[in-house]
């Protein structure tokens, strides 16, 4: 079982100059890597969103988020990737509909993503501790 023990924004990048009326079409980037440490059944889950105009008008949401998870001990890493970015993406989608809301602009509900487990790459030679000696990545 994946469990979120917490997350943190670590930035929030919004800029929104398109004149009042412009019909904005919206295209999203992810990228989302889960680093592993195997030793407490934990990992960190870091994920890099942007929203962007793709008729470059000055319009762009880049949000990192960072979350900390939790597994056993008999959990498949592309399991824990995706169900971990399950489990931090509506966190992600409520910020984005907020920082909209609260700009003066309709608030923008992301579509829900899921990601696909095949597409999953795991790298077994990466380091696999926290190279800060935190306890946690949310201090």
């Amino acid at each position: 079982m994946i469990e979120l023990k917490g997350y943190k924004i670590n930035s929030i990048n919004f800029e929104n100059k398109v004149p009042n009326g412009t019909e904005l079409k919206l295209q999203n980037q992810v990228k989302y890597n889960v680093n592993y440490i195997d030793a407490e059944n934990r990992c960190v889950g870091i994920l890099d969103f942007r929203i962007t105009d793709s008729a470059m008008n000055p319009f762009e949401i880049r949000i990192e988020m960072v979350a900390e998870f939790t597994y056993t001990a008999d959990e498949e890493k592309p399991d824990i990737h995706t169900g971990s970015f399950d489990q931090m993406f509506p966190f992600l989608r409520q910020t984005v509909n907020t920082l909209t809301s609260v700009s003066g602009m309709p608030g923008l509900l992301i579509p829900i993503m899921k990601l696909d487990k095949s597409s999953v790459a795991v790298n077994n030679n990466a380091n696999n501790n926290n190279d800060e000696g935190e306890s946690s990545p949310l201090n």
